[in-house]
């Protein structure tokens, strides 16, 4: 298990080398040929070991190798867009039977599977940290999602399909500590998180100036309002309402000076100079420009006219954003929108459809960092709990 881990670990840094070495010799679609070619070969192993060696002639066992041989296939599919990352099934599919197996020494019930997948994930939440550590490698919640989708599918197929006989003991005070302190583990790691914000990240790093370099990565997690508007649907920010229109009137000259500047820098680098730690004004108003700009020059390329009205309804809801939540900066800014556009775009689409920008979708809205602590500070005192008195209960001669 630990070798395992170690080796995930090792090749991040590398990462990037092998997904190109990749890309130029074998195409993209090699890993996930790779990854599906794995799974074939791994569902006929599993059934040359129920057939011919557990000799299991019961029809659940066969009916749950297909669900999980189908979910497996279904979820490595949809990385069809970034295949690379189906690599992940099996490596975490390999670490989350290593942990079953050091795991099933000592604990000889079903709580095994379940430590074993919160183990699991919080190697993998480890992995996301390094990656996001790493210069050009980056950091996603739903990597560590993906990650624990990979251990827990397997630990299905071992529940399930396998059914190890000697899993099938009583749940013990050890087996509940083993749970408790990896789902704990796992809370309090993804809490901690979800708590790096760019904010604290600088705050940090202004103490220890060494991790100074940790500011021009990307923004590891971020909290932020949400914006229902009956005009333009949903869109999202870090700033407040009130954040959001005071920066807007009272920088709008300052700003509006630094996007006319904009256009003689690469936009990349512009996103990188002011970021969301320096200044997520400019750059929550520099994506929305572009986003509606890119999706205005398609749509006045596309003949087909489903697409095109696509296009324009994007850049059309974005332009309202902009006008409507940045407006002061944009219209001392050279990114207003001409009269023609706006005419142009209104007259071909349904202005009342919903939209919903992605800009900032990744902002953490629905609960606040605050809540989201109480609510860790809880389960943990819960866990604690649940331990004293299965503890106390065993200690009398009770059973759980």
């Amino acid at each position: 298990m630990g070798l395992c881990a170690l080796g995930i670990f090792l090749t991040i840094p590398i990462g990037r080398r092998i997904q190109k070495y990749v890309y130029i010799n074998w195409g993209r679609e090699a890993f996930l040929y790779f990854v599906l070619v794995c799974l074939v070969f791994g569902c006929i192993g599993v059934l040359y070991l129920l057939i011919f060696k557990l000799k299991i002639k019961y029809a659940s066992n066969y009916i749950w190798l297909i669900l999980c041989a189908g979910f497996y296939t279904y979820f490595t599919l949809k990385r069809h867009s970034i295949p690379e990352e189906a690599v992940h099934f099996l490596e975490y599919g390999l670490l989350s039977y290593l942990v079953f197996r050091a795991l099933r020494q000592n604990i000889k019930d079903r709580s095994i599977y379940f430590s074993a997948f919160f183990i699991a994930l919080l190697i993998g939440t480890i992995d996301e940290i390094i990656q996001w550590i790493i210069p050009q490698r980056y950091w996603s919640f739903g990597d560590v999602g993906l990650n624990g989708l990979s251990a827990g599918l397997f630990q299905l197929v071992l529940w399930k399909v396998i059914r190890p006989k000697e899993i099938s003991g009583k749940i013990n005070v050890r087996s509940i500590k083993m749970l408790s302190y990896s789902f704990g583990s796992c809370a309090i790691l993804l809490g901690l998180c979800a708590s790096n914000t760019p904010a604290r990240v600088s705050y940090y790093t202004n103490i220890f100036p060494s991790l100074s370099f940790l500011q021009k990565e990307e923004p590891m997690s971020e909290f932020g309002y949400k914006y229902k508007d009956k005009e333009i649907g949903i869109f999202y920010s870090r700033l407040s309402p009130e954040d959001l229109r005071r920066t807007d009137e009272t920088r709008d000259d300052q700003s509006a000076v630094i996007l006319n500047q904009s256009e003689e820098i690469p936009y990349e680098k512009f996103l990188r100079d002011y970021n969301p730690i320096s200044d997520p004004f400019l750059y929550e108003i520099r994506i929305h420009i572009f986003r509606r700009d890119t999706y205005l020059e398609k749509g006045k390329g596309i003949i087909d006219p489903d697409n095109k009205k696509q296009s324009l309804f994007i850049a059309y809801k974005e332009n309202i954003i902009l006008e409507k939540y940045f407006g002061n900066t944009i219209k001392k800014a050279k990114y207003g929108w001409k009269k023609e556009n706006i005419t142009e775009a209104g007259f071909l689409i349904n202005k009342n459809k919903f939209y919903e920008s992605p800009v900032s979708a990744e902002l953490f809205t629905s609960f606040s960092e605050k809540t989201m602590w109480l609510s860790i500070i809880f389960i943990l005192l819960s866990l604690g709990f649940f331990n004293i008195i299965i503890q106390k209960k065993e200690n009398s001669g009770g059973y759980l």
